[in-house]
């Protein structure tokens, strides 16, 4: 049974993190006492609390006024070690709980903790404290008595609790039903509200064949079909040196996956916003692959375009092999144009095509606003732990406003400044650098993107990273031509409010692992079968227009479940905390 779990665990997390299990939407209902137990809370004696602290948590006094701790933690492309908010979060902790630290650091470059975290989890011999990656598999391992029930501490948690409440799902989302928690999740503060996203909400186009040609990219879907139409003139022409209108950017994402949000499906299992559906075998999804082998019979798109990875897809953009992208992240576009080898070559970007039975299209991975978490990442503290209350009392404090301000921003006048309206702007000396984000992890700055201060994972504030962090881009939109942008912002603004796709705002499930098990079943086996199959719609092998044959499919992808697929479907349903 044990071991089942862990698979079952593991499983769920490859399966559900980035998608469906992502903390975001707002519970303004969230109750900061809902399951306290109390914990060691609310010493009568006051004779054994220490008053050193700034904090207000009733600690009780440690001898010699020192706290020792163990913690294991990743470092990423650049430590945090020895660095001015690295030593400045040293102090501001200790004035927090009225201790001296002395604190023995593991520092393990972040690809290798990663590989070695379950490991040192299997061993039993943990550290006190450590960084965690591996989501909600820390579950096993918490109720195998290894690691710190939160759920017992709460009363030392006031800042983490914050954030769990105005995440989407609110304390059922970060609490087990038992009122059990075993890891503070990664935190994010997004004070302006920004619901961008990060990938697959925008079309890239090369902006300079179509600025020559006063062309613009497609607002629709029927602008989309006839901008591709255009564009293969153009090139039978030779009027481009193109050889397709369009190309994938890698094999690792499914063609289709650029196309879903228009179409208000998914490509894998999701919530459509009344209950839980698995995409690829839907009606719209079969809309949707209906309209991609029209654009294939046209010869619009790459014959390579489910085989070529990221570095023959990188390849095919920069030496100008086609025109149009559906299918990208971020950063892509600014990549390919600093790699271009074509003189005048320019790759941008515009929101999705509506197509009008839909509406604005769907985005993936919509940021939430306000002070939200997630489950993927996050800290643990070892069951063992001498002082468990001081252990989550400092963690906790890392989801404070003021700390979350220092690693993110660092000190004003000094890194940062501060204007009237209480715009924060990082100094020149940073943002002129060649690399801001090199300039600013030199300080120790967590906003950096490729530096992690504290204990990781400090919440991250949303506006930092896109000031320091995000790259540039060539943007277009009807109301502002031709122009530059970031991605999390435009996709933000030209999406509005009705492009956050149910799938990023799904209820929180109460799975047993098991059925957690035959839940990733249909994130995986039956994922992957889609995938490999419903490219013979588009390229034609399999007649889309073939009722028998699109059952045959429909059953194909259901055949790999171990279970009964609908009756998977049905439990989900039944397990998911509904308002």
């Amino acid at each position: 049974m044990r071991k089942l779990k862990k698979i079952a665990a593991l499983l769920l997390i490859g399966a559900m993190s980035a998608s469906l299990l992502a903390g975001c939407g707002n519970n303004d209902s969230g109750d900061t006492t809902q399951g306290t137990t109390g914990g060691n809370g609310g010493t009568e004696n006051t004779d054994n609390i220490n008053t050193n602290g700034t904090n207000t948590l009733n600690l009780p006094k440690l001898e010699g006024d020192t706290l020792s701790l163990t913690v294991n933690i990743a470092d990423f492309s650049q430590s945090s070690e020895g660095t001015m908010i690295q030593e400045m979060w040293q102090e501001k902790m200790e004035e927090y709980l009225g201790v001296t630290l002395d604190i023995t650091w593991q520092r393990t470059p972040w690809a290798d903790f990663r590989n070695n975290e379950l490991v040192i989890l299997q061993s039993g011999n943990i550290p006190d404290i450590s960084t965690y990656s591996q989501g909600t598999a820390i579950n096993e391992y918490g109720m195998d008595g290894l690691i710190l029930n939160l759920g017992e501490y709460q009363d030392y948690m006031p800042n983490y609790m914050e954030y769990v409440n105005d995440t989407n799902g609110g304390y059922d989302f970060c609490f087990n039903e038992d009122g059990s928690a075993y890891y503070f999740m990664d935190g994010s503060y997004n004070d302006q509200d920004i619901q961008g996203a990060q990938s697959f909400t925008s079309f890239a186009y090369r902006f300079d064949v179509l600025q020559e040609n006063n062309l613009t990219p497609a607002v629709t879907l029927d602008e989309f079909t006839q901008l591709c139409a255009t564009l293969k003139s153009l090139i039978d022409s030779s009027e481009t040196d193109a050889s397709y209108v369009m190309m994938n950017s890698t094999s690792d994402y499914a063609f289709y996956r650029g196309f879903v949000g228009i179409f208000h499906t998914w490509d894998t299992l999701y919530w459509n916003g009344e209950q839980w559906a698995f995409g690829p075998i839907e009606d719209n999804f079969r809309e949707m692959l209906k309209y991609l082998n029209g654009l294939y019979e046209a010869g619009y798109i790459d014959p390579e375009f489910a085989t070529a990875d990221s570095n023959a897809a990188t390849e095919k953009a920069t030496t100008g092999v086609a025109l149009i992208c559906p299918n990208l992240w971020s950063g892509s576009a600014a990549s390919w144009n600093n790699a271009s080898l074509v003189d005048g070559l320019e790759w941008g970007l515009a929101y999705l095509p509506e197509n009008e039975t839909y509406g604005t299209p769907w985005k993936w991975g919509s940021k939430q606003p306000g002070k939200s978490v997630q489950t993927t990442m996050g800290i643990y503290i070892s069951a063992d732990v001498e002082h468990p209350e001081y252990a989550v009392a400092l963690i906790d404090y890392q989801y404070n406003d003021e700390i979350v301000e220092l690693l993110n921003w660092g000190v004003e006048g000094e890194t940062y400044t501060v204007a009237e309206d209480g715009t924060k702007t990082f100094s020149d000396e940073i943002m002129n650098d060649d690399s801001p984000a090199t300039k600013s992890a030199d300080y120790g700055i967590m906003a950096s993107a490729v530096c992690r201060t504290g204990i990781p994972f400090v919440p991250q504030d949303f506006a930092a990273v896109i000031q320091v962090a995000s790259v540039p881009e060539p943007w277009w939109n009807e109301t502002d031509g031709y122009y530059e942008g970031k991605y999390w912002v435009e996709s933000d603004r030209n999406g509005g409010e009705d492009s956050v796709s149910p799938y990023d705002r799904p209820p929180v499930l109460r799975t047993t692992p098991e059925e957690a098990a035959m839940q990733s079943q249909l994130s995986t086996a039956c994922e992957l079968y889609a995938r490999e199959n419903a490219l013979k719609f588009i390229t034609g092998e399999w007649e889309i227009e073939d009722d028998s044959a699109w059952e045959s499919y429909i059953a194909g992808v259901k055949s790999q479940s171990e279970e009964n697929f609908d009756d998977v479907l049905a439990m989900l349903q039944e397990r998911s905390v509904l308002d």
